[in-house]
């Protein structure tokens, strides 16, 4: 059964991020609101505490609330409805002169003097007056006649300091948010716009989430992460991502084959800790190739580069790494093997034309011929045997230079041999040997073949020792040479110059270069002395060093 897919990230993004956006631009307005209504407030309180102290400071409602204050006990009717009507009109105006909701003047005991309503003249006044009574100017929100309001109260003093009366004048709540509306409407649209233009902004983000994520959710990411991690660190090649000289992925198996185990990506490949050889692979600076098989230390590894791409975006250079050493190791064991079957050939063939001339003579009647022929057959090659054997101590060696002197003949390719090997250079590996000259004398031998001059054809092959010890394998041909531009070209892989139909044509050189370098040495060419022509491959191999004290337990 299929996993349910659940919602991609790029929507879930968009949706928490839309919810956030929506829940604080509700914060912001809520809390410029609250801040404006609290400045209306303050604003309103500081306006009707100004103007009631006026009207309380005012001469008539001080001589008025005085008189009444004082006739209050005698006819209370009577002096409510004189005091009402001096102080209402002038209430009134000031009302209507100012924006303050009501202006009410009244006696110690509440009793109304003036009122917006005129009905209420003359009823209790409703809301707080004790700190009046006590001689404090103070402001409420309390809810009168005329609903909710912001007021102020404030005593009316006589002239020898006695509290007649009191002063009460507000805005009413109402008022309060009609005044405050346009204000909030500005905010309440640039809070709109904002939460727009993100809500925008978080929506052309997603769409790019959505395009980078292929739609898919948090959940499947990771499942598809895990799965590359596992994959990219099980496969057996090594695997590098590479991008603008920064080595920003790599396998553990590619650390591993480039004996860097200790590094971990990204790295620079400029980094002071990785080898030249290592650096030049990354880089794709190896040589004119740059894929293929190439020596990074003690390893030959298959390299191989191909561009990344995503979505039509460039990742960087995928570089491939493949071990192939033990493949190297049999492919000279096989060139080895070939090599000593040729040879072997060569000789059974000439063997096998001496015997048909031998039995040719015989059936002739001619046995005293057949005789001397044999005889001399006999002592000419073993006068080559003993002479290759006695001046060579390798056995192998010797063996390779008797074979190849019978394939040379085969191709009436004259073959000259001089050595000058000191005993004990039996330390180089028989493989090895065989790998290295047993390819420098076929090369030389269709070289001098191939060139078609009668009687002229021949190969040379000097072996010695150094004073330090190292090998020196040349061999030198009759051949028509290896041109100068093309000396470097040689060794590489798949380039020769015999037929391109020929099967197995371009790989010798390049065995014997890799043999060569892995032993640490080296190979020069270069053109044949004086009139003889040709080309002269030297090979020196430097004797190993022995190897050192082992290190004591426990030391660093």
């Amino acid at each position: 059964m299929a996993r349910r897919r659940g919602a991609s990230i790029a929507r879930w993004f968009l949706a928490v991020h839309t919810a956030l956006l929506f829940a604080g631009a509700l914060v912001v307005f809520g809390l410029l609101a609250l801040d404006a209504r609290s400045s209306a407030e303050a604003h309103a309180a500081q306006e009707s505490t100004d103007l009631a102290a006026t009207v309380a400071a005012e001469a008539l409602v001080i001589d008025t609330v005085t008189t009444a204050h004082a006739g209050a006990t005698t006819d209370r009717d009577g002096t409510v409805a004189e005091a009402s009507a001096r102080l209402q009109p002038y209430a009134e105006q000031v009302m209507a002169a100012t924006d303050i909701d009501y202006l009410t003047v009244m006696d110690t005991d509440r009793t109304r003097y003036t009122h917006r309503h005129s009905r209420q003249i003359g009823r209790p006044f409703i809301g707080t007056t004790a700190p009046a009574l006590r001689g404090e100017t103070f402001t409420e929100v309390y809810e009168g006649t005329l609903g909710p309001s912001v007021r102020a109260v404030v005593p009316v003093v006589s002239d020898d300091g006695e509290g007649v009366g009191m002063v009460s004048a507000g805005v009413t709540l109402d008022q309060l948010w009609d005044s405050i509306g346009p204000r909030l409407l500005i905010v309440g649209t640039g809070t709109l716009l904002a939460f727009g233009a993100g809500a925008a902004a978080a929506y052309l983000l997603a769409r790019r989430l959505d395009r980078i994520t292929a739609s898919k959710g948090s959940e499947e990411l990771a499942r598809l992460f895990a799965a590359h991690e596992a994959v990219l660190h099980s496969v057996e090649e090594g695997l590098l991502l590479v991008e603008d000289g920064t080595v920003v992925l790599a396998n553990d198996e590619a650390l591993r084959l480039l004996g860097i185990p200790d590094l971990t990506a990204p790295f620079a490949m400029a980094d002071g800790m990785l080898p030249d050889a290592v650096r030049e692979v990354v880089a794709g600076r190896s040589g004119p190739a740059q894929d293929g098989p190439l020596r990074v230390g003690d390893r030959v590894l298959l390299v191989s580069r191909e561009r990344a791409t995503h979505s039509g975006g460039n990742l960087g250079e995928i570089v491939t790494l493949r071990d192939r050493t033990e493949l190297q190791r049999v492919t000279g064991e096989l060139s080895s093997v070939r090599t000593i079957s040729e040879a072997l050939r060569a000789q059974t063939h000439d063997f096998s034309n001496r015997l048909h001339t031998i039995a040719t003579l015989i059936e002739l009647g001619r046995t005293d011929e057949a005789l001397g022929f044999a005889a001399a057959e006999s002592a000419l090659g073993q006068r080559l045997t003993d002479r290759v054997v006695q001046a060579i101590e390798e056995p192998v060696i010797a063996a390779l230079v008797l074979g190849k002197a019978a394939q040379a003949r085969e191709r009436a390719v004259e073959m000259h041999f001089e050595t000058h090997l000191a005993p004990g250079t039996h330390w180089l590996d028989p493989v090895d040997v065989v790998t290295i000259l047993g390819n420098l004398i076929d090369n030389a031998i269709d070289a001098a073949a191939a060139r078609g001059v009668p009687d002229e054809a021949w190969v040379e092959i000097y072996l010695a020792s150094g004073d330090d010890g190292a090998l020196v394998f040349q061999v030198s041909d009759s051949g028509a040479g290896i041109p100068e531009a093309d000396r470097e070209r040689v060794f590489g892989q798949g380039w020769s110059t015999k037929a391109a139909t020929a099967a197995g044509r371009g790989y010798g050189l390049t065995l014997v270069r890799e043999t060569v370098e892995s032993l640490g040495g080296e190979i020069e060419v270069s053109d044949g002395a004086g009139l003889r022509g040709g080309a002269v491959l030297t090979v020196t191999i430097p004797r190993p060093a022995p190897p050192g004290p082992s290190a004591p337990a426990g030391a660093p």
